[in-house]
């Protein structure tokens, strides 16, 4: 969960499709302006469940952020804060602010991660809080479970996700997870997909 240091940059390209929430896809760029601080845009694109039907894909908004590593050292602990703007590009979309908090702490090999992470949009906010754990296997190899909640419109469903991260040369990393439903209005399953590529800075 560590910024990006100073003139290092990372592209992710993220999908994400779960039952009774919908698929949506995601392009973010991170730059390091310094080695505490980094800006971010992101643009989200995405098909929309309800209850009678799929609202069509849109792109509707994207969102300027910038986060800054408090505790850099885990010592007691990493510790991040940030915040994210969504700027609208349809007149149907409206201003958000995405407040976050990103904490980690590592236990030997055993990597803990703590986020969450609040929505205001039009002051109506919706929250989401996740807890993961990593052990690397043989360097390479980065087995994942995570603990994710998430509150909207006064609705709370929560997920348990297994996942596997590889770690390949030229600072080229991807991940892939099954979120399965365990509470509140959560659907039953799904499948989660990210790649990460950094160039850039002091490596």
């Amino acid at each position: 969960m560590r910024s990006q240091d100073k003139g290092e940059q990372q592209v992710t390209f993220a999908g994400d499709s779960r039952q009774r929430i919908g698929t949506n896809a995601a392009l973010q760029i991170e730059y390091g302006l310094t080695n505490r601080l980094q800006i971010s845009f992101q643009t989200p694109y995405g098909i929309t469940a309800s209850q009678n039907a799929e609202v069509p894909a849109v792109w509707s908004s994207t969102s300027v952020g910038l986060l800054y590593q408090i505790i850099q050292s885990d010592r007691p602990f990493a510790l991040s804060a940030g915040m994210t703007f969504g700027v609208p590009v349809r007149s149907t979309a409206k201003l958000g602010y995405e407040p976050s908090i990103l904490a980690a702490k590592t236990f030997r090999k055993l990597q803990i991660h703590a986020s969450l992470f609040s929505d205001v949009e039009e002051w109506k906010p919706s929250l989401e809080y996740n807890v993961a754990s990593v052990y690397p296997i043989k360097r390479r190899w980065f087995p994942t479970i995570e603990f994710n909640g998430r509150r909207l419109d006064g609705k709370n469903s929560f997920y348990l996700t297994s996942g596997l991260y590889r770690h390949f040369k030229h600072r080229l990393e991807m991940g892939i997870g099954i979120p399965l439903g365990i509470g509140g209005v959560a659907g039953s399953l799904g499948v989660v997909g990210k790649m990460n590529w950094e160039v850039g800075g002091e490596h």
